[in-house]
């Protein structure tokens, strides 16, 4: 096979974009080959096996909410999911900054409304901060509450003022707990009109990571990261963060302090769980036992909550982890932070294309470089391989939705591109401009929602006379 000739510097990048392509498509074709070939896919509960866990101690429960700006859904979401959690022993605190007064008013009338469920923590500062230093507020006031209440909070569980907790969940937990000190489990979005391209993104990227590729990374022995929700922690393990770094459980000066807490665990010598689970009832109905929550709908927000992960993840994770771990750690930190690299090969590829479009229209044909036998081989490998890309990503939807949504997922997907894009250039520049002056960025907020029914308050009982 005759290799080419590079007659021009469009031949060159047309070629450097085609090959660094193939090698990003081939690291996500092994995901998949790893998770064929291990055969792996969510654990299957049958309600029976369910009721036998219910059989074990329940473990306390202490779950985290930090809050700015949330007093529109902070309400039916404690409501709600006091209502449907099956497990009693657990308490809810709730973060609020002194100067976010409508805030702390509403979780003051829910520490009234449930006094043995919820606690309300007020921060020392006024905000916004950053997540994690709300977060070690609340954890520093579950410790202190230990001594005050006597009673010991065996379990930390991370959540946010819009999820809806499934029934179970907190059964699932306490069982893995027996085996494990980091717990995760599967984060989903709620089902969306077809129309919301923007929204249906998170539908098709947590499907697929949740169902698959997390499983792949426990099955490799890699940490596990953390989902920001759904993440459950050992009182051991809190412990040990807090003696780690001065009193501090979640590291202050990321925006993604939740991944960095899943990513730490492995080196501290504690294990890791990924808990995806379809509980099967008697009738042969399927659901997972997963975190529930609306992502962004508009196209702004997602770009701007999507530069907070990729500022946290791909950035601030390489100066706060670097590359520590064994040869699987860093591959699994590899794929993490290679987002921004990601959006440079898109925007290369809509050049080359553009290019190539051009060039056929003007001079009325292609470079002879793109004539190769090598070139056309490349060309149709990347063309099968996105193709394949696709249908794995429609198969996580149904798995998770409906085909309805899988359909979509095509046209969905040059959504996401534009998004992840313009979220690396945000945070490129975020990370910049953090750099030159020295300032940390602060706690970016994305407009959350809760379902339409859930946790409305419900009237007062009427009384009734006696004649």
């Amino acid at each position: 096979m005759a290799m080419p000739g590079f007659d021009d510097l469009f031949s060159v990048l047309t070629f450097i974009v085609v090959i660094a392509t193939s090698l990003f498509i081939l690291d996500d074709l092994f995901i998949d080959a790893v998770a064929l070939a291990k055969r792996l896919r969510p654990l299957r509960l049958p309600i029976k096996a369910l009721k036998r866990m219910k059989a074990n101690p329940e473990k306390h429960i202490a779950i985290m909410i930090a809050n700015w700006k949330e007093a529109e859904v902070i309400g039916p979401m404690i409501r709600g999911n006091i209502r449907g959690i099956d497990y009693q022993n657990y308490t809810f605190f709730l973060g609020v900054y002194p100067n976010d007064t409508e805030t702390w008013q509403e979780a003051s009338r829910l520490e009234k409304m449930y006094p043995d469920k919820v606690v309300v923590v007020v921060n020392s500062e006024p905000g916004p901060t950053s997540k994690g230093q709300m977060l070690n507020e609340i954890a520093r006031k579950i410790m202190e509450s230990e001594t005050s209440t006597g009673k010991s909070m065996d379990l930390l569980l991370l959540q946010d003022s819009e999820d809806v907790v499934h029934p179970h969940a907190f059964t699932l937990l306490n069982y893995y707990s027996n085996q494990a000190d980091f717990i995760q489990i599967p984060v989903f979005s709620f089902d969306v009109p077809k129309t919301s391209l923007v929204g249906g993104v998170y539908i098709d990227e947590f499907s697929e990571s949740h169902t698959k590729d997390l499983l792949v990374r426990q099955a490799m022995g890699a940490a596990i990261p953390s989902a920001g929700v759904g993440t459950c922690i050992s009182r051991a393990f809190v412990k040990t963060m807090m003696a780690q770094q001065d009193g501090q459980l979640m590291k202050e000066d990321t925006l993604t302090e939740d991944y960095h807490l899943g990513i730490i665990a492995k080196p501290l010598g504690f294990k890791s769980h990924f808990a995806c689970v379809e509980l099967v009832h008697e009738n042969g109905q399927k659901e997972f036992i997963a975190t529930r929550e609306y992502f962004p709908n508009r196209f702004s927000a997602s770009v701007r909550q999507k530069s907070r992960w990729t500022l946290g993840i791909a950035y601030q994770g390489l100066a706060n982890i670097q590359w520590s771990g064994g040869l699987v750690d860093r591959y699994f930190l590899l794929r993490d932070r290679k987002g921004p690299a990601c959006s440079v090969l898109t925007v290369a590829s809509l050049v080359v294309l553009i290019g190539m479009v051009g060039t056929a229209a003007v001079e009325g044909d292609i470079p002879a470089v793109m004539r190769t036998e090598l070139f056309s081989w490349l060309l149709a490998f990347n063309a099968g391989a996105m193709l394949l890309r696709i249908i794995q990503r429609m198969l996580a939807v149904h798995r998770v939705n409906d085909f309805s949504q899988a359909a979509m997922v095509p046209v969905r997907w040059l959504v996401a591109n534009a998004v992840n894009v313009l979220a690396s250039l945000k945070a490129h520049r975020q990370y910049r401009e953090s750099q030159r002056t020295g300032k940390r960025p602060a706690w970016i907020k994305t407009e959350h929602q809760m379902p339409a029914h859930f946790g409305v308050e419900l009237p007062e009982p009427a009384e009734v006379s006696l004649k």
